[in-house]
């Protein structure tokens, strides 16, 4: 009979799978890629993590923000993102709220206080600056790239 034995190892996580990787992005999102009082709907949350995955990606938002193109390529959902939030809402950092018929996301002062303490760390630094380069995208620009989808 053959015998098998399996031995329990710990398999490590890239760091931005782990949540508070994401934690610390929607923080930044919220307080570099939105206005005063730094909300934003989900559709904008998601787009910007989609930004981040990539360099391609992050070009496509850095056109939509120069205006060189009124398009995006179908991009995908950050499938953790509800968790993310919960955590994030869970620890005081931000908070959720139903304004004008959308889900919205705003970053509370622990949350802020958070992120400036990142920043000051220097901690998660190249993403931080990818999302003040690309800066307040209003919802409006937004929802228009959206309806013009191309493939190529």
């Amino acid at each position: 009979m053959i015998e098998v034995k399996l031995d329990l190892k710990g398999i490590p996580v890239p760091i931005r799978y782990q949540p508070i990787y994401k934690i610390v992005m929607l923080l930044a999102i919220l307080r570099y890629g939105c206005q005063r009082p730094y909300n934003a709907n989900l559709l904008k949350l998601h787009l910007f993590m989609w930004g981040l995955r990539d360099e391609a990606n992050f070009a496509v938002l850095m056109d939509i923000k120069t205006k060189r193109r009124t398009s995006v390529v179908p991009w995908v959902f950050e499938p953790a993102m509800n968790k993310v939030i919960t955590l994030a809402v869970i620890n005081g950092l931000c908070e959720r709220e139903v304004k004008n018929k959308f889900l919205q996301v705003s970053i509370l002062p622990e949350g802020l206080r958070v992120l400036e303490r990142i920043v000051e760390l220097d901690v998660f630094t190249p993403e931080i600056t990818k999302i003040k380069d690309i800066g307040v995208l209003p919802q409006s620009t937004i929802t228009e790239v959206n309806k013009n989808w191309e493939l190529i």
